[in-house]
């Protein structure tokens, strides 16, 4: 009879291995997700620099369309190419913000998915841990002496 409770024993354990194995599978999957949330802050950091560099290339192209417009005023010369390097570098400039808002929005996002993912990974974790083992092992707890000498009745 001493078997009997010993294999009960032996199943709750089991059971209870079980669960804590899913909850491992849980945390270490959504753990992954802040590890995606890393991934986006550094991309937009990334996008910080470009945006900086840029900036640069339309600096470098003002400067050089100051420089064409001394070509321009050449009497041989009938249209200005500074006007044109001028208009390039302002696009470059309005695409410059535009790629540094993105990331500034880029490390925002990642970040608040970072932080979320490791609060919803310890959180979940622990629930598909303890919510179905915990109740188990108090009942059992409860019930095992009872259940064992029903066993040694048997």
């Amino acid at each position: 009879m001493r078997l009997g409770i010993r294999a009960v024993d032996a199943a709750l354990l089991v059971w209870a291995v079980a669960w804590l194995v899913a909850a491992g599978v849980v945390y270490s999957s959504l753990k992954q997700l802040e590890d995606g949330g890393r991934a986006v802050v550094a991309a937009g950091e990334g996008l910080d620099e470009t945006s900086a560099g840029l900036r640069r290339a339309a600096q470098g192209l003002h400067e050089t369309s100051e420089a064409l417009t001394i070509v321009g005023d050449l009497p041989f010369v009938d249209v200005d190419p500074g006007a044109a390097v001028e208009r390039t570098a302002a696009d470059v400039d309005r695409f410059a913000v535009r790629v540094r808002a993105t990331g500034q929005d880029a490390r925002e996002a990642g970040a608040s998915a970072e932080q979320s993912a490791g609060t919803l990974a310890v959180v979940l974790g622990l629930a598909v841990a303890l919510g179905p083992t915990l109740p188990a092992f108090f009942l059992y707890l409860l019930l095992r002496p009872l259940v064992a000498q029903r066993m040694r009745r048997a």
